[in-house]
């Protein structure tokens, strides 16, 4: 992925600005730890701003590549490849960097795709179906 050294430089930073507000609460030099933090922040923005920067490009793609699978059955093959062309697309493992998700359910709910997944029972995986995209306007 484009962006793989990006994502993991933020989670570390989400990592260390937690560690600091866990550790301001024991320690008596919290104006410097604020400081330090409001850094880490100030930082953090920057590489985000990078990292989320062609995501209007990229869900337009995104959507292209949808548009024609809506109301269709996707089975583990197909869910897989979307998954793989989604995260190729935008360049990234998640959809949130914060966030620790980044199935394919993660990524259909940051697109505003409305779908359905149907339980198989003669197997461990659903079939999804996508039912409609909802236009994002300010991408």
């Amino acid at each position: 992925m484009r962006f793989e050294k990006l994502e993991k430089t933020i989670n570390k930073l989400d990592n260390d600005i937690d560690a600091l507000k866990r550790v301001k609460q024991y320690l008596s030099n919290k104006d410097e730890i604020n400081e330090i933090t409001d850094l880490l922040n100030k930082e953090r923005q920057v590489y985000a701003d990078e990292l989320y920067l062609g995501d209007g490009i990229a869900y337009l793609e995104c959507v292209n590549i949808i548009r024609d699978l809506l109301n269709k059955e996707l089975y583990k093959d197909e869910q897989v490849s979307l998954l793989e062309d989604i995260k190729e697309i935008h360049g990234r493992k998640s959809p949130n960097v914060s966030k620790k998700s980044h199935g394919l359910n993660a990524w259909l709910k940051f697109l505003d795709v409305n779908c359905d997944w149907i339980e198989n029972k003669n197997s461990d995986w659903s079939t999804l179906i996508l039912r409609s995209i909802n236009p994002k306007i300010n991408n």
